[in-house]
C-alpha cells in the first residue's frame, strides 16, 4: 500500500444537472416518464377511526385444496374451441412432358 494521502471524493451538490435525471421532487419528465417522486407518493396517513371490514388472510387460511379447486373451476372461462383446419382435397396432377 502507498503512504500517499488519499484524495477526498468529489461529490456534486446537484447531480441532476450532470445525469440529466428529473428532480427528486417528482416533476414529470419525458426522459423518465415512469418516475415517481415525492409529490406522487401520497400522504401515507391512515385515519384513527379506520377499520378493516374484511380479513383476506383469514380467508386464505380457511381454504382447503378442495375449495380452491372448486373456486378455480367457477372462475375459469375458456374461449370456445375452434374447428381443426382441413386441407383442401388434392387435385389431380397435370401431365408433364418427358
Amino acid at each position: 500500500m502507498s503512504d500517499a494521502p488519499k484524495t477526498k471524493p468529489f461529490i456534486l451538490p446537484n447531480r441532476q444537472h450532470v445525469t440529466k435525471e428529473p428532480d427528486p421532487a417528482g416533476r414529470w419528465s419525458a426522459q423518465f416518464p415512469e418516475m415517481i417522486g415525492y409529490s406522487s407518493q401520497g400522504g401515507g396517513k391512515v385515519p384513527a377511526d379506520f377499520g378493516w371490514n374484511t380479513n383476506p388472510k383469514q380467508w386464505q387460511e380457511e381454504m382447503t385444496p378442495d375449495t380452491l379447486a372448486a373456486r378455480f373451476e367457477e372462475l375459469r372461462v375458456l374461449p370456445p374451441k375452434k374447428d381443426v383446419p382441413v386441407l383442401p382435397a388434392p387435385t389431380p396432377a397435370s401431365p408433364t412432358k418427358p
